[in-house]
Order: C-alpha cells, then structure tokens, then sequence
C-alpha cells in the first residue's frame, strides 16, 4: 500500500519510525505532489498552499527529532507536468 504525506494522520510516529530503519547519515528524502484526495488529505493540507506544505513536511522532519539539514525545493519539471516538490535530511549520526 503506497502512503502519502497528505493522509498521515500520525506523522511524527511515521517519521520517527522511517528514521528507525536508516543508517546514520543515511538520506531521508521525500516527494510529493499537489494531488490530493479531498476526503482523505488531513484539514491541514486542505487549508494550505504548496509553499505550505513544503513548510508543513520540513516540520515534520524536524518535530521527528530524528533528522539534521533538512532542506526542502520544488522540483517540478515545468509547467507541462505535475509538480514535484521533496523535502529531505539526514539521519542525526548519534
């Protein structure tokens, strides 16, 4: 079953949990779209921008404890495709 960012309901536990299975220093690089099921996406998502979401997924990463140089781009490949944004980090070499 595929999960996506927008219909996480518990996102810190799915971050941290992620971050688990990584090797320190490993990448933790995530993608999304603007695509969303109404009825499923969490309020949140519904009520935000795509800026705001990259902002909302970065807070994810960074509320997980569990990752450091977070950055996050759109990464979209023009205006004939969907957009493409991704968030990412390193797992915090402990």
């Amino acid at each position: 079953m595929r999960r996506v960012v927008q219909y996480l309901t518990r996102p810190i536990e799915t971050f941290i949990e992620v971050a688990r299975v990584l090797k320190p220093g490993a990448p933790f690089i995530l993608t999304f779209s603007n695509r969303c099921f109404p009825t499923k996406a969490i309020n949140l998502w519904l009520h935000t921008d795509d800026q705001n979401h990259l902002q909302i997924v970065a807070l994810y990463f960074l509320a997980s404890g569990q990752c450091d140089n977070i950055v996050y781009q759109d990464r979209s490949p023009g205006p004939q495709f969907d957009p493409l944004y991704a968030v990412w980090g390193r797992k915090r070499i402990v």
